[in-house]
């Protein structure tokens, strides 16, 4: 996720409904959560264990943009701020395997405020992982994702258990509050969450599940799933997958797809999938926006992978899109080569068709990765758009974006990104970036009193 996705998507310390309530929430969930870690870092300690792994990353993302706001364009300069930090390798009695997870960000503007305030910041992830009894148990405590079945990536503080009994089946179980993304409504109050699957093997699983959210004592969402995939077998290469979800109050599909992929080594590829949605279903029962849509999406159709020669490749797709507007098509077919004595350099075209009743645009676009040296890099990518209708008075839009990337020391990396553009919602447009990351993998041994 961008750090700009995140300023608008990650999960936000104080917010809700707008309300003093839902921030006191907020800081109670981020008390919670920093308890929970200061208790677990005591425990550890107090027993003489200690992580023999500790792997961290830090990025610095200085941007200049310009911001339209209340029909006037500022010129915004945030600082971004991103930490991740995961410890792991300890040594606990009774503990077969222990995990602690911390990600997130901070936002600081050096000239107009974001969001009226002069820093930003939140916790993408902070949880703690535990595998007791042969790591037949495991016991997260925290804000994690609640991934697979009903969840679809919800995430949550609180605390979620899985039990394998068998190494091929288990059943798991989850249950906090959900997490409200910034400038969105209140998600809900509570979660609880379960799902019963089987695993015969790493990429073979089958699993139904179960999640409801309850936002001051009524239902927003109450769904039901079944999801499954079988991996090819080297008698017949072929996989397959399927998910489907149903609104238990509405009794509707709210998510469905199937996909089969067929594959001949490494050099041919080719899988056909058909998917239903109905947008209005992926909001919360008592949100008014879920009253102005009760439609249905559906789209069908194929995509290829083919290496022709072994610095050639290509891949596209076609699919056939059905909605209440009538019948559209969206296809696109991009071809990527490798340059230079090692492969070090690649370069691409790619386009792409989208033809729905009231809108369609078409794509092209060129983009490039050359590599000067093992240390020094930079990229280019070139976008125009043609609409097939005016979108405020103008049918074309172009994008140009260029990076330059040098790896100064072994664990840090600088980068400076300028990006440029002419689009219908801005005559001119320019946005630099410059960035630094910092990744770090230390290795101690256990040190026992």
């Amino acid at each position: 996720m961008s750090p700009s996705n995140r300023l608008l998507g990650g999960g936000a310390l104080a917010r809700g409904r707008g309300g003093r309530g839902a921030r006191r929430r907020g800081d109670r969930r981020v008390l919670l959560i920093v308890t929970v870690g200061l208790g677990l870092a005591l425990t550890v300690r107090g027993r003489g264990g200690r992580a023999e792994t500790i792997d961290a990353t830090s990025t610095t993302l200085v941007t200049g943009r310009q911001d339209p706001r209340d029909g006037v364009v500022h010129t915004t300069i945030p600082v971004y701020e991103l930490v991740s930090v995961r410890a792991s390798d300890f040594h606990l009695r009774g503990v077969d395997d222990l995990n602690v997870l911390v990600s997130g960000w901070g936002a600081l503007s050096l000239s107009d405020p974001i969001d009226g305030r002069r820093g930003l910041g939140d916790l993408d992830l902070a949880f703690a992982e535990a595998k007791v009894l042969r790591r037949r148990v495991a016991l997260r405590l925290g804000r994690q994702l609640l991934m697979a079945g009903a969840g679809r990536n919800l995430a949550f503080d609180g605390l979620g258990v899985t039990v394998m009994p068998v190494r091929w089946a288990g059943l798991s179980a989850q249950a906090g509050v959900p997490v409200t993304p910034r400038f969105a409504v209140d998600r809900g109050d509570t979660l609880v969450a379960g799902r019963a699957f089987v695993k015969p093997s790493f990429d073979t699983e089958a699993g139904l599940s179960f999640l409801q959210v309850m936002d001051d004592s009524q239902v927003a969402r109450r769904d039901v799933a079944l999801d499954a995939r079988v991996a090819r077998v080297r008698s017949l290469p072929l996989a397959l997958s399927g998910f489907a979800l149903v609104s238990l109050p509405e009794r509707r599909l709210a998510e469905g797809n199937l996909t089969a992929t067929w594959q001949l080594g490494r050099l041919f590829e080719v899988s056909g999938d058909y998917r239903r949605t109905a947008p209005d279903l992926f909001l919360p029962r008592n949100s008014i926006f879920s009253v102005f849509s009760q439609e249905s999406r559906d789209e069908a159709g194929a995509y290829f992978y083919w290496k022709l020669i072994p610095r050639l490749r290509l891949q596209g797709d076609y699919h056939v899109v059905v909605d209440a507007t009538g019948t559209g098509q969206d296809g696109s077919l991009k071809a990527t080569a490798t340059l230079g004595a090692d492969g070090r350099h690649t370069v691409g075209l790619e386009s792409r068709k989208l033809a729905l009743p009231q809108t369609g645009f078409t794509l092209g676009r060129a983009f490039a990765l050359l590599r000067v040296t093992p240390r020094l890099w930079g990229t280019a990518d070139a976008s125009a758009f043609f609409f097939d209708a005016d979108v405020n008075g103008q049918r074309q839009s172009f994008v140009g974006a260029a990076t330059l990337a040098y790896d100064f020391r072994p664990e840090w990396r600088a980068l400076v990104t300028g990006i440029g553009s002419v689009t219908p919602f801005a005559e001119r447009r320019f946005e630099g970036m410059a960035k630094i990351v910092y990744g770090l993998t230390a290795k101690v041994r256990q040190v026992k009193p």
